[in-house]
Formats: structure tokens, C-alpha cells, sequence
């Protein structure tokens, strides 16, 4: 089921932090899976895995249906490219997920953010119906764990808006090149806001592959 040059994504095991990393299945050889070194999604930059490291591992079959698996790096192995080798539980122990949690396509929405002590504009640079992630500047205060108001304007491909006023809280900030991102989770999204992004999140991913910008 999951084959040579599939798109994965790696979640540490039993760390605070919340972090996904994005790599490709290279290799298989017995119950042993290897993979090529893996890319921070958020920040881009190569991450160096430790044996003895636990991962979730999810990848997308058939462009609709998403699998996931527990692992873990079991070594590496220096060939064309340098590998990671993880264990590989088979097909039959693959865990079927829902499709919705794994739906995040970078885009620029309007966007206001608005702290406990002032408000900015902004745009994003990704999008869930769980969060998003937002451009600020340096001299913003923004910091984990803090309370927010996010405010949304989706522009269907039917040509109406959405607008959405949300509470959240930022998650954590990371400075990208010469700009600072934060990443923002949404807390009591309604049903019809959750419907309604994950709408924007699916046109948006569409539009991505049809120019060949995403796998899937």
C-alpha cells in the first residue's frame, strides 16, 4: 500500500512541542522503511532524527485517503542520498484517519489579529480549519500561549466572502528569512465556519495540483 516516492509526514512522539516534518519513502527492504532526510515544514530546514526517536508517520493513498502508523528511526543508510531507516509495522497494523485533520494548503487570506494589547493586518501564509499561520513583524508582541482574535475574509471560487471572527491563541513564533511567522489555533470554530474552511482549504489544494504545485 504505501510505495516508493510517497509523500510523508512525521510527528514526534511524546514531545511538548507540536511539530510535522515532511520527508519521502525511498527505500523498502523486510519490515525496514527508508526515507530521505526530512524538512521542517514551517521553517524548511533539514531535521536530524536520533535513533531510538518515535514518530507518527501519515501519508495520503489513492489522493483520498489517509493512513497513519507509529514507528520509529531504527538507523540510517548512506546510498545515492543519505537515509533514515524507520520500522515498518505493514499494511496490515496502517491506521485509517479522517481526511479533514491533515488539510493545511499555503495561501494568502486577509487577515486582523487582535492581542491584549493591540491589533494588526495581516495575511497568512497557511490555512486549516484547526488554525492558521500569519505573517507579523519583529516589534509585534506575540507570544505562546496567548489569547487572540482572529479575523478571516475567504474568497470562494463562487465569488462570495466569508468573513470570520474567531478566538484563538498563538501556538508559537518562529522568525522565516527576513520576516517572523506565528502560528495561530482556533478555539470554538462553529460547525458552518469549520465547513466553510475546510471548503476554501480543498478548492485552494485543488487549484495547487492542477498547476502541479502539490502531489496531492
Amino acid at each position: 500500500m504505501l510505495k516508493i516516492g510517497t509523500t510523508l509526514t512525521l510527528e514526534p512522539i511524546q514531545t511538548e512541542k507540536s511539530e510535522k516534518f515532511r520527508c519521502k519513502a525511498v527505500e523498502f527492504k523486510d519490515s525496514k522503511l527508508y526515507i530521505d532526510y526530512p524538512v521542517h515544514t514551517e521553517t524548511e530546514r533539514t531535521v536530524f532524527l536520533i535513533d531510538g526517536t518515535q514518530l507518527k508517520v501519515s501519508f495520503v493513498y489513492n489522493e483520498t485517503t489517509v493512513f497513519s502508523f507509529e514507528t520509529e528511526v531504527t538507523g540510517r543508510k548512506k546510498s545515492n542520498i543519505p537515509m533514515i531507516c524507520l520500522h515498518y509495522p505493514g499494511d496490515d497494523e496502517l491506521v485509517k484517519v479522517q481526511r479533514r485533520q491533515f488539510v493545511r494548503v499555503e495561501t494568502f487570506v486577509d487577515a486582523a489579529v487582535i492581542t491584549p494589547t493591540a491589533s494588526y493586518t495581516t495575511i497568512t501564509t497557511d490555512l486549516s480549519a484547526g488554525g492558521c499561520a500569519v505573517k507579523v513583524h519583529k516589534d509585534h508582541n506575540y507570544e505562546a500561549g496567548m489569547e487572540v482574535e482572529i479575523i478571516l475574509v475567504l474568497h470562494m471560487q463562487t465569488g462570495e466572502y466569508h468573513y470570520f471572527n474567531v478566538p484563538g491563541k498563538v501556538v508559537r513564533v518562529w522568525d522565516k528569512g527576513s520576516g517572523r511567522i506565528a502560528s495561530l489555533e482556533f478555539n470554538e470554530l462553529k460547525d458552518n465556519q469549520q465547513q466553510n474552511i475546510l471548503r476554501f482549504c480543498f478548492e485552494r489544494q485543488l487549484t495547487l495540483r492542477n498547476k502541479g504545485l502539490v502531489e496531492y
